[in-house]
């Protein structure tokens, strides 16, 4: 026997063919924000400066003349931000897990090709015959959480904004880290972060590491940091090894 027919609205049959013909919905994306500025130099930003993406080289973004910039990222996805402009050098970020928000004050903070010579010359980094660093190297800041939530021109107000007396370890191990003394130089002396709060480690090799600080009376934010060889990532403030609330 026949099955009996089943009459459909008009309506209905052309929404059902329309959603069978329809391309797929483009991918989601969420924004990076933040600026980029000189390395000790807040005031002087890096107009006319590229943004882009390690797992997403097509991505990009030109810096405004104030330092600003926007960049639309894929959502769910890990993104390793970092810049290029003439006369400095290439600085990477933290690798982000995007997880359905815009990202703000996603900061570069940028060493000149001079301070950056200096460095490597000061901490003995052996270097290649382009100038880059052989193997990698990780740097953040122990920030206070007074800067979370400050936009960028309240951040240079507040000055410095590091934690003294923290010290940092990242999973797989790495050997000790430098700290930052007070006048912002990597000191071997210096066994514990300084007001400065900057804490770097030199000679690393590729992979992804998880940094995490440690601290006797507060606690901060851990980051992962993606290295190859001639890499530098810089996890700037706010980000980084931001503080965070204290536990209740």
């Amino acid at each position: 026997m026949r099955p009996s027919s089943v009459w459909l609205p008009s309506a209905v049959l052309l929404a059902l063919a329309a959603a069978c013909i329809a391309p797929a919905s483009a991918a989601a994306m969420v924004d990076l924000r933040g600026t980029a500025y000189e390395f000790n130099k807040p005031a002087m930003r890096l107009a006319g400066a590229t943004v882009r993406v390690a797992e997403r080289p097509k991505l990009r973004a030109t810096v405004r003349k104030n330092g600003a910039y926007r960049l639309a990222v894929p959502d769910r996805a890990r993104v390793t931000p970092y810049v290029d402009a003439p006369g400095y050098h290439r600085i990477y970020l933290q690798t982000f897990t995007t997880a359905g928000k815009d990202l703000d004050r996603v900061n570069f903070q940028v060493p000149t090709d001079g301070t950056y010579n200096a460095l490597a010359t000061l901490l003995k980094v052996p270097l290649d015959a382009k100038g880059d660093i052989r193997a990698c190297a990780i740097v953040s800041t122990f920030s206070t959480r007074k800067v979370r939530n400050l936009s960028f021109n309240g951040f240079v107000r507040y000055g410095a904004h590091g934690v003294a007396g923290a010290t940092a370890s990242a999973t797989p191990a790495l050997k000790s880290p430098f700290y930052f003394n007070e006048q912002v130089i990597p000191d071997p002396a210096q066994r514990l972060s300084s007001k400065d709060g900057g804490v770097i480690w030199t000679g690393v090799r590729s992979g992804r590491y998880v940094v995490r600080a440690h601290h006797p009376r507060t606690r901060f934010a851990r980051f992962v940091a993606t290295c190859k060889p001639g890499r530098i990532v810089n996890a700037n403030p706010p980000w980084g090894l931001h503080e965070l609330r204290p536990a209740r």
